[in-house]
């Protein structure tokens, strides 16, 4: 009689711990795509020089979107060094729309156009590859 007892108690934990792995297990498609595609492993980074004086731009606001859209994959603000550095973004981002934004720092604001400088449309500009991608120059206004 005692081992009667104890049995259904035994099932009730185990059964217990079987709903409780089986939750931990599941996990939403969007969680699953997050944990399977290293969200944070891709950046885009550079730097800001004045092209007239060479010496590095600091305090320009520089964003990332997926390309062709209004999506902002990420943001950074160049440091005194002129350099930007945008993690976190997803592999399936393989071309970048980049706009940096000068005006709080008296320097244009545009996109980063295909000879390095900053353009004032979309037309005129290029889309950009992931990593880290040289020197940008950008004017005084």
């Amino acid at each position: 009689m005692h081992t009667t007892q104890k049995r259904p108690f035994a099932a009730l934990v185990v059964s217990g711990l079987l709903l409780a792995l089986t939750l931990l297990s599941l996990q939403s498609p969007a969680q699953a795509a997050r944990t399977t595609t290293s969200r944070d492993t891709g950046f885009f980074a550079g730097t800001l020089v004045n092209p007239k004086t060479g010496n590095p731009v600091k305090g320009v606001t520089v964003k990332v979107f997926r390309i062709n859209t209004d999506t902002q994959l990420g943001h950074a603000t160049t440091g005194p060094e002129g350099h930007f550095r945008i993690d976190g973004l997803s592999a399936a981002d393989e071309e970048l729309d980049v706009r940096a934004n000068g005006r709080a720092v008296s320097y244009e604001t545009g996109w980063f156009g295909c000879n390095r400088t900053i353009v004032q449309s979309w037309g005129a500009a290029c889309s950009w590859g992931q990593g880290r991608q040289g020197t940008f120059k950008i004017q005084h206004l």
